[in-house]
């Protein structure tokens, strides 16, 4: 299941660029990485971005990425970040790419699916 704004205390914000979360959308695909829910994935990647802004460093958020979705792979997480990073906290994405390892482009990667992982 795709981290949620929910779980961890975060409220959505009140507008939606629906430009920006198209193309997060299509970066996470490109990337590899895929989703069984639009919107579901662009809240967890604002999420993502609210836990950036609490001054989490980027492997926790990284690691929150995993915890809610089993399966995907820790780079997949890491690239997921980024690009929320990206498309919704730019401010933050020194911070998302500071996870260091390989650079290499994982297997695609379901997210959001129950007992998800590879494909």
């Amino acid at each position: 299941m795709l981290l949620s704004a929910a779980a961890v205390g975060l409220a959505a914000p009140a507008h939606a660029d629906p430009g920006v979360d198209a193309s997060f959308l299509d970066a996470l695909t490109k990337a590899g990485i895929t989703f069984n829910d639009g919107p579901n994935a662009v809240n967890a990647g604002k999420t993502a971005c609210g836990l950036m802004s609490q001054g989490q460093q980027g492997l926790d958020v990284i690691k929150h990425v995993s915890e809610q979705n089993p399966g995907i792979s820790t780079i997949s997480a890491a690239k997921f970040t980024a690009i929320a990073a990206s498309a919704y906290c730019p401010q933050f994405i020194q911070r998302a790419n500071d996870i260091g390892g390989d650079s290499t482009a994982p297997p695609p990667s379901r997210v959001g699916v129950p007992g998800g992982g590879q494909q």
